[in-house]
């Protein structure tokens, strides 16, 4: 006889471990597992430059009665750590859950790409991402974001990047 299964509830505490596994699965689905990708959904990538175009600071794109928008935020300075740095800030909100959306957020720098992060999320209304960068040069400083939307009907929208004004520290 091992000595374990006299203890009492050894046998129900592994039964426990199974039924609350099971009932992750169930609830989450299988799209929230780590790593799973949606077909038809590439993760768009961020531009190396900023375009010498007027800054769009935010963008709608809608399919029917589902709608989803990108926005980027003016960059800030940040104060902390070795001196702090700049940094940008941008999300991708939706009117109703989407089975995935993604959404890349660059800092740029003179108009150049010096910082990005992004986030993919499965079954969510939300997502935002924050780069930053560090430390402080005095410069010209924009936000780009870009993002992907995969609809309820398992098609995918491409949203074009944008960009915030650029503000100079």
């Amino acid at each position: 006889m091992r000595t374990h299964e006299w203890l009492p509830g050894a046998r129900l505490g592994r039964l426990a471990v199974v039924v609350i596994a099971l009932a992750t699965l169930v609830v989450a689905g299988p799209g929230a597992q780590a790593g799973t990708r949606a077909a038809g959904l590439a993760a768009p990538t961020l531009s190396a430059r900023v375009p010498d175009l007027s800054a769009q600071t935010s963008t709608t794109v809608s399919k029917g009665s589902w709608s989803c928008t990108l926005t980027a935020d003016l960059p800030n300075r940040w104060y902390g750590g070795s001196g702090g740095g700049e940094q940008a800030f941008g999300n991708l909100t939706c009117t109703h859950v989407m089975p995935e959306i993604y959404i890349a957020v660059g800092l740029y720098r003179n108009g150049s790409l010096v910082a990005s992060s992004d986030s993919d999320r499965f079954s969510t209304t939300f997502a935002n991402a924050l780069p930053s960068k560090s430390p402080h040069v005095s410069a010209t400083y924009e936000t780009g974001a870009i993002a992907a939307v995969l609809w309820p009907d398992n098609t995918v929208t491409q949203i074009p990047q944008i960009y915030s004004a650029a503000i100079s520290t």
